[in-house]
């Protein structure tokens, strides 16, 4: 039961206003403040896939014309991206994304040979003739990387799957020129 103040002392009495307005003004800049974390940490991410995108593509310059021998391949001039030659480009890939695949942030990485930028990947055994004339050699990787951010998670990133993370995927790709060289170890 209220005290024997009237309801025109209680419209008066401002004691809470302040903590209130605090409330109001706090909490959307608070929520602002994740999301920037949010995105820098993204922003981050980027830049590691950036890299290792390049990576791979210099691994993919080097593993294209090295002898088949490491790849178990019989004979020299086969000219094949053989999934052995894939094993060693994605190896680079995560090697370069190691820190972030350690630390539970990069969840899934693709790594596919285009024929072209931003065309459809090479399958494994194609023929790569064709690419050595052109001079470049691509890699595109495609990372899965979660949103660890609280609140910020969720208006900055997508559901993945039936769990509860909140992801993001990145994708890059890089190019690198290759020459056409054939290593011969002796």
């Amino acid at each position: 039961m209220i005290s024997d103040r009237s309801s025109a002392s209680l419209r008066r009495d401002t004691r809470g206003a302040v903590y209130v307005e605090f409330l109001v003004a706090f909490l959307p800049v608070f929520v602002f403040f994740l999301c920037l974390l949010q995105l820098a940490l993204l922003f981050s991410a980027r830049l590691v896939v950036d890299h290792a995108a390049i990576e791979g593509a210099r691994a993919a310059a080097v593993v294209i014309g090295d002898e088949p021998a490491p790849y178990r391949e019989p004979t020299i001039g086969t000219h094949t991206l053989s999934k052995e030659r894939q094993k060693a480009i994605r190896s680079a890939v995560l090697i370069a994304l190691a820190p972030l695949i350690l630390d539970d942030t990069v969840v899934s990485v693709g790594v596919k040979v285009p024929d072209s930028t931003g065309g459809k990947a090479l399958p494994a055994d194609a023929p790569i003739q064709p690419r050595l004339g052109e001079g470049m050699v691509r890699v595109r990787v495609e990372a899965v990387v979660v949103c660890k951010i609280g609140l910020a998670n969720v208006i900055a990133c997508e559901p993945f799957g039936s769990s509860a993370l909140r992801v993001r995927t990145i994708s890059t790709e890089s190019a690198f020129p290759y020459q056409g060289a054939r290593y011969a170890y002796e």
